[in-house]
């Protein structure tokens, strides 16, 4: 499925959210590549998952991945309901339906 990762996160009142830290425009690109990036110590996952999420998160940061399968979705889709706030999580999940 096509994805936009240059989709932007929004308030309530329409106005776009920010990254807390670096203070720039929150897009769908940089709450997926955080999220494949997530070390979680409760979590135990091998080296070849985190490879996996490795390459998969630098396709995306690098432009190269608009199409993902319906495995990378589901993949994205627990790992930001899992590490992100709910207005983060209610929006990217939408996004990544193509809604």
């Amino acid at each position: 499925m096509k994805i936009d990762f240059n989709k932007k996160f929004t308030n309530f009142n329409g106005e776009i959210l920010k990254d807390s830290q670096s203070q720039k425009e929150l897009s769908l690109k940089d709450v997926c590549v955080e999220a494949l990036m997530v070390v979680d110590q409760k979590e135990e996952i091998g080296g070849e998952e985190k490879v996996k999420r490795y390459n998969l998160a630098l396709d995306i940061y690098n432009g190269k991945k608009e199409n993902l399968s319906s495995e990378e979705i589901v993949l994205l889709k627990e790992l930001i309901g899992r590490y992100f706030s709910t207005i983060v999580v209610g929006q990217a999940l939408k996004m990544l339906e193509n809604d």
